[in-house]
């Protein structure tokens, strides 16, 4: 006898399922479970389809669950599945062997059978209700083979579906009467369908998930009893204390209703927690849910958050140790021989401040080449000193970063070697022994839910952009961490959502270094470059016949060309036309002009329009230079299947000396070495731009021998970027890519809206059928589809599509359309850009547009065009694709028609040909080739130094014979008296400049000589900044970030103003950080701070 025999009567697959699970019970609990998981997923089928609940066809049973909460239905049937689904999912991965969980399943399962049987039956002889546990069986089950689970699903897949159409008919003339709903009201009592206990199940479930055992009463109590609660005399009773192993009380869990906010029980669960305090001396944290949602609120340390799942113990173990032993960051000592630039200490003290603050996010924008690499691991090494953090996650977005920051010459490896690293990959996604991990987005989100929500306590993410906040958002969500990001990309090319990502303002950054400062500097953080026009007439203006010479017309007419074809811009060239002439000249002007490191030309990178053309100029270079027998020059891509090997020997060896990259060298890839760079195609992303740059700015020593270090870098703009960037600073800036999906959405809404206002009633519908199908797609495990349930769940609800309200619809299109991009699409990408087509058709259609009719038909009659009609696929539709080439067939645009043809062809439209592009070689002498260094004006230089300061400098010097005096005020050292009448022995009668007209000039005392001839000769800037280097260095554990920016400002005034005055001090910009100015941002140290700026010090006369 099986509990599940009753459904033989109506459903005999259903007792079928139930059996065999009874029947594994006692045998292979991971069977009973996925038998329990398989039974669930069929008659939820059966529920929805009594309550005239329509699911998307690809619905998950997470997304039939949410449809379930949305109704009007006792909450704990939708939970009794989630508890089956849960405990489901785990077996489904053979790692789950628990007979109470096995037998929580039966039950759950009997229950909601035996409720729904007796609700579409009507028949209550089925009662007492009562689930028998199955007894051991004499015959043993034979072994489930978890790999049939999957066949057995869709073996029975088309019974299934039989059988729920039969329950849809039964309920259009089903009737239920009063007498119906007190049974049915009974029945729930008598099968215990009450939420609080199914809620505190799916609690113990994520618990349980966590590593809580439930029924260890030493480290799990429930109902904990808590005496004089609030108030002498009175008892309270907190839902769950978890305890660590030496019986400390370190977290209580309030529980409410699914259907309630869980912040409603944050107060409550505070309130134990301040009772458990009083009676234990241990603070706990502090934990509130609904089952579905979980807050975290460390009270001592931090703001509430969401989180997205519990605390292990040993997560919480770590947590106290922080909380015990955790040091001030403003105190601790940052290790100098890994970051000891003034730049990167701030940058350091302006992150520690943040998280001291109870900030858990920061953004890092450096130029690339000052060392955004080891500021952030001297940054986490003060960290984990300070026992903030134990274990960090790095993320990149490609495998070459993700090595580079683990194990080059800058690394971890270098400067932690202390700390155990994993390069983490999907075949050891079970390490959990090492502290620094290493990762690309691509590998961690795959694999990020097998960590627990707490087990990273800081997460670098390494060149911070759009494709963080689109694609990968969902593993810094994921985890309770800290988080930094870092960039080189300026601060006004850095998209709004990375800053809100990281919890900036717009275009303020935790910390900004930008590249002219690094520049400014001296010596000089970065190299400057040289830039050199390398263009022809053919790259400035393409390859035309009716403006070319009479020779090079006679070249095309002999190569059989008809001159009125020969009409190409320059953007055309490499992807229609090529002329070895013109990459001759390009690669010529390299190695005739390049900068060479010994006898052959330094380490290059050579930005090719694409891979063909990179295979070409490496073919043509071969060919113009057979002497260095094809190893000087490779091509480095994505699709060359050794590129890591080839990168590292760029990086590492003396040969390739050039590397002819398409995009994968464009960043983060650090080779000091490079003095070369070719920008051989046009660059329209000033991000693209700066970051190409970028790969030259780095310093090398002793690069061309001892003491012969890189001190520029040449650049080769065949292209004319530089010009462009002159007269478009931003460049073009490219709109954010909506996906197919959420386009398709969107068209949906509208057309939704304008059937509706034509009271077009069966078309409207069936468009809001598609777009609710759409929100039921909806990914569950998203966590910006968790952050955003509450609006889902609202825009489910029945009695708003009912209506189909102007405000409702607008809401779909505004709140819900953006989520859509998270969808991971099943259809193929042809057939989603065809179904767009078609809705813009019926779009523009009914709205009357017929310019823009006419353009979407166009552009669909191309695609069509472009189908390869021959294949089999098409035997069926041939005659249709061959009635829309005409213009006829486009003659009725009625929905029925339109849709019709969108359904019969969306998923032909991936058979599609190539049609072989018509690529033109030429090899044509090209004209107008120029080599000339340009001025890079505003895209990189300021204003030179002014003429008539440069006069007065020659004259003093030349006057002033004894140099030692100039030396020494430049270094800002103590000048005798002696020195000082020699100075003024200068300003005689045959001298042409006057102190006093110096002094007027220069709005210095004519008393402070010292300080008016400073303003010419200037100051030294290498001893300046060492002098504010070494206090910085002497003093930083001291300063705070603020303090620090402060000392780089005065430092930087007195290298641009030649010295300063102390008035200044007490004055803009000083007094915006502190109304007192120097006096009161430094307090005791100021006097140390005058005593570092005295010998730079200026007298002014106003």
């Amino acid at each position: 006898m099986s509990n599940f025999d009753f459904l033989n009567k109506k459903w005999m697959k259903l007792a079928k399922l139930g059996k065999q699970a009874e029947n594994y019970y006692h045998t292979d609990n991971n069977a009973s479970m996925l038998k329990m998981r398989m039974f669930g997923e069929q008659i939820i089928d059966y529920v929805l389809a009594a309550y005239k609940v329509e699911a998307d066809r690809f619905a998950t049973q997470d997304d039939k669950i949410k449809l379930l909460r949305n109704i009007n239905i006792n909450q704990a049937i939708p939970d009794l599945f989630d508890i089956v689904r849960r405990y489901g999912n785990k077996a489904n991965h053979g790692i789950y062997e628990n007979k109470e969980s096995a037998k929580e399943c039966l039950i759950a399962m009997y229950r909601i059978s035996a409720w729904f049987y007796i609700k579409v039956t009507k028949d209550t002889s089925i009662k007492p209700l009562t689930y028998k546990i199955p007894k051991v069986s004499t015959v043993k089950a034979p072994v489930y083979n978890i790999e049939d689970y999957s066949k057995e699903k869709e073996d029975i897949k088309e019974a299934h579906t039989k059988e729920v159409s039969s329950v849809k008919e039964e309920r259009k003339v089903a009737i239920e009467t009063e007498a119906d709903k007190v049974v049915q009201k009974e029945v729930e009592e008598t099968l215990d369908l009450n939420e609080a206990e199914t809620r505190k199940k799916l609690i113990d479930i994520m618990l349980n998930d966590a590593g809580w055992d439930i029924n260890n009463k030493e480290l799990v109590k429930l109902e904990f009893p808590l005496e004089n609660h609030k108030e002498s005399g009175k008892k309270g009773y907190a839902d769950y204390v978890l305890f660590d192993k030496k019986g400390n009380p370190i977290a209580v869990v309030e529980a409410k209703k699914t259907s309630v906010d869980p912040i409603i029980g944050r107060q409550q669960a505070v309130e134990y927690a301040n009772t458990i305090e009083r009676d234990y001396k241990v603070r706990p944290i502090v934990f509130y849910t609904n089952g579905y949602e979980i807050y975290m609120w460390d009270d001592k340390y931090s703001e509430p958050r969401q989180i997205w799942g519990f605390y292990t113990l040993e997560d919480l173990d770590e947590l106290f140790f922080k909380h015990k032993y955790m040091k001030d960051l403003n105190k601790i000592e940052i290790d100098k021989n890994i970051a000891g630039r003034p730049y990167q200490i701030e940058g350091i003290k302006r992150v520690y401040e943040k998280y001291s603050n109870g900030y858990r996010k920061a953004l890092l924008v450096m130029a690339t080449g000052t060392g955004k690499t080891r500021t952030v691991i001297a940054l986490t090494k003060g960290l984990m000193e300070a026992n903030f953090a134990k274990r960090v996650l790095f993320l990149a977005d490609r495998d070459e970063l993700v090595k580079q920051a683990k194990e080059d010459k800058n690394s971890f490896k270098t400067f932690m070697p202390e700390q155990l690293a994993c390069r983490f990959t999907g075949k050891n996604s079970d390490n959990r022994q090492a502290t620094l991990y290493f990762a690309t987005y691509q590998t961690m989100i795959n694999y990020y839910s097998k960590f627990s929500v707490g087990f990273f306590d800081l997460i670098i993410c390494d060149e911070s952009h759009r494709s963080v906040y689109k694609v990968y958002r969902d593993i810094l969500e994921y985890f309770d961490a800290h988080i930094i990001g870092l960039t080189a990309t300026p601060i006004d090319f850095i998209e709004r959502n990375t800053f809100d990502l990281f919890n900036c303002d717009d275009e303020d950054p935790t910390f900004n270094f930008p590249i002219d400062k690094a520049w400014e500097h001296v010596p000089p953080y970065l190299i400057e470059p040289r830039v050199f026009d390398a263009s022809t007439n053919f790259l400035r203006k393409g390859i035309k016949y009716n403006e070319m010479t009479e020779d090079q017309r006679q070249k095309v007419d002999e190569e059989g060309y008809d001159g009125e074809d020969i009409d190409y811009n320059k953007n055309d060239l490499e992807q229609k036309i090529t002329n070895k002439d013109t990459n001759r000249f390009i690669l010529k002007s390299l190695m005739d002009n390049g900068i060479k490191v010994g006898d052959h030309i330094g380490k290059t990178i050579i930005f090719a329009k694409n891979k063909k053309h990179a295979d070409f100029l490496n073919s043509l270079f071969n060919n113009m230079y057979p002497q260095y027998k094809g190893k000087l020059s490779d091509v480095i891509y994505s699709d060359i299947t050794e590129k890591a090997i080839l990168i590292q020997k760029f990086k590492d060896e003396d040969f390739p000396r050039i590397a002819i990259s398409v995009d994968l060298l464009d960043t983060g890839i650090d080779v000091p070495e490079i003095v070369n760079l070719v920008f051989a195609k046009p660059i329209y992303s000033k991000v693209k731009f700066w970051q190409m740059i970028g790969r030259g700015t780095r310093r090398c020593d002793n690069l061309f021998g001892d003491a012969k270090d890189k001190n520029e870098f040449v650049i080769f703009d065949c292209y004319k970027n530089f010009e462009f960037f002159d007269m478009n600073p931003k460049g073009f800036v490219p709109k954010p890519q909506k996906t197919s999906l959420q386009v398709r959405f969107e068209l949906m809404c509208k057309l939704l809206e304008e059937y509706k206002k034509a009271k077009e009633e069966v078309i409207y519908k069936d468009f809001a059928e598609k777009l609710k199908a759409d929100i039921n797609e909806l990914p569950e495990k998203s966590i910006e589809i968790k952050k955003n349930r509450k609006k889902i769940e609202q825009v489910k609800k029945e009695e708003y599509w009912n209506h189909l309200s102007e405000d409702f619809i607008k809401k779909i299109k505004l709140e819900i359309a953006p989520l859509i991009q998270w969808i991971e699409a099943k259809d193929n990408s042809d057939a989603l850009t065809f179904d767009n087509s078609i809705y813009r058709i019926l779009y523009y259609n009914v709205i009357d547009d017929k310019d823009a009719l006419v353009r979407e038909i166009n552009g669909v009659m191309e695609k069509l065009s472009k189908l390869k009609l021959n294949l089999n696929w098409f035997d069926e539709k041939r005659e249709l694709v061959k009635s829309l080439l005409q213009p006829s067939g486009w003659e009725e645009l009625s929905f029925e028609r339109l849709e019709q043809i969108r359904l019969d062809l969306r998923n032909l439209m991936k058979h599609k040909g190539t049609i072989a592009s018509h690529f033109v070689v030429f090899d044509i002498k090209d004209t107008g080739g120029v080599i000339k260094e340009i001025s890079a004006g505003s895209v990189l230089y300021g204003a030179n130094m002014e003429p008539y300061d440069k006069r007065v400098k020659g004259a003093i010097e030349d006057r002033l014979n004894n140099q030692i005096v100039i030396y020494k005020i430049r270094k800002g050292e103590k000048l005798t008296e002696a020195e000082i009448e020699n100075i003024y022995s200068i300003f005689g009668e045959d001298f042409v400049y006057s102190v006093d007209e110096l002094s007027s000039k220069t709005d210095i005392d004519k008393e402070d000589i010292v300080g008016i001839i400073r303003k010419f000769v200037g100051v030294d800037e290498e001893e300046l900044n060492k002098r504010f280097e070494v206090f910085i260095q002497n003093h930083h554990n001291k300063m705070n970030a603020t303090q620090i920016k402060t000392l780089e400002i005065i430092k930087n005034d007195i290298a641009k103003n030649k010295g300063i005055s102390f008035a200044a001090l007490f004055a803009a910009p000083y007094t915006s950080f502190n109304p007192n100015g120097v006096d009161g941002i430094f307090g005791r140290m100021a006097d140390e701070v005058f005593d570092l700026i005295a010998p730079f010090k200026a007298t002014y006369t106003s």
